[in-house]
């Protein structure tokens, strides 16, 4: 299988499915990885992982199912062609928060909505959940329960106020 995507995200995935399959491709955009060290230390203490740098995934192939992936070395613009089984694209994600910036709901510097543990936000009687808060995983299970913590906390409000 690959991963796309050398953040942390991407190589967690990475040293995960390298448990579980034959081979793994880490494919990075960048230079070099962008994760926690001790993370690329451990990748790199793998013996079925391949980290490949500098390169743009250029498409995903197959006929009823992935068998392709194709890159080009970034340095070199040589084109590559990998055979993938899977591929797990991580290469980090933007919130789409732009229309909060001249709110009074609290951003992180990269546009994440502040929450506290009961889904509430610095604006009283407004909460959030999911991969546009500042949750430590973004993993659709996370964001469902995120959401149930939300709609709970705004319940209680409700309940209050």
């Amino acid at each position: 299988v690959a991963v796309i995507g050398g953040g942390n995200s991407g190589i967690e995935a990475a040293i995960d499915l390298a448990a579980m399959v034959e081979h793994v491709t880490v494919i990075e955009f960048l230079p070099e990885l962008k994760a926690d060290q001790v993370l690329q230390d451990k990748l790199y203490s793998l013996d079925n992982v391949e980290v490949v740098k500098n390169a743009q995934t250029t498409g995903l192939y197959g006929e009823n199912k992935l068998e392709r992936l194709e890159y080009t070395d970034r340095e070199t613009n040589e084109e590559h062609a990998i055979d993938v089984e899977g591929c797990f694209i991580q290469v980090g994600l933007v919130p789409n928060t732009d229309w909060l910036k001249e709110s009074d709901v609290d951003l992180t510097d990269r546009g994440e909505i502040i929450v506290n543990p009961d889904g509430s936000t610095s604006l009283e009687s407004v909460y959030a959940a999911g991969d546009a808060t500042t949750s430590l995983f973004k993993q659709i299970v996370i964001a469902a329960g995120s959401g149930a913590t939300a709609a709970l906390g705004a319940f209680n409000y409700l309940m209050r106020n």
